[in-house]
């Protein structure tokens, strides 16, 4: 059995705890993933401006938040202090950017890009965001379109009743 001091196990403790997460910071979220509002996005010059990359090669996929100056991203992580995963209560404006070709490589990082909305879920802590973790998009993304459906589809099939009586 080996026996180990009361302090290096709490040392050891201490490490571990203080070691980084995978998040970032705010200024890297911001540098990342947010971009102004009701302007048009470019993939392929934002990412290359930015030095978006993920070690050394060029990034997979990438989401701008068109949000000018994340107000609505930093308004989501209010009063969250711990590490703590939020997801939007609406759609966002968004740009996904993805890879064209798994082989590319820097400088020659060509994306597809897509303009889109989504409800993001992202990870905040000190009332920041710092972590873009994904979204949902899709037509039922914002209330509307689906409650549009869902009130078409009655009105038709009381039309059909109506018309078989």
């Amino acid at each position: 059995m080996v026996l180990v001091s009361p302090f290096l196990f709490t040392l050891c403790i201490v490490f571990i705890f203080s070691l980084p997460s995978d998040t970032q910071n705010i200024n890297a979220f911001m540098e990342k993933h947010i971009v102004k509002e009701g302007v048009e996005t470019n993939c392929n010059q934002t990412i290359k401006d930015r030095n978006i990359r993920f070690k050394n090669n060029c990034k997979f996929r990438n989401t701008f938040i068109h949000d000018t100056n994340g107000k609505k991203v930093k308004e989501m992580c209010a009063g969250i202090v711990k590490s703590t995963f939020v997801i939007s209560k609406e759609p966002l404006p968004l740009t996904d950017c993805l890879l064209m070709g798994r082989t590319a490589r820097l400088p020659n990082c060509g994306y597809n890009q897509t303009r889109t909305t989504g409800i993001i879920n992202i990870t905040c802590e000190n009332n920041y965001p710092v972590h873009f973790a994904g979204y949902k998009s899709g037509f039922c993304a914002s209330y509307s379109p689906c409650a549009l459906i869902v009130i078409t589809v009655f009105l038709l099939s009381q039309i059909l009743l109506s018309a078989t009586r």
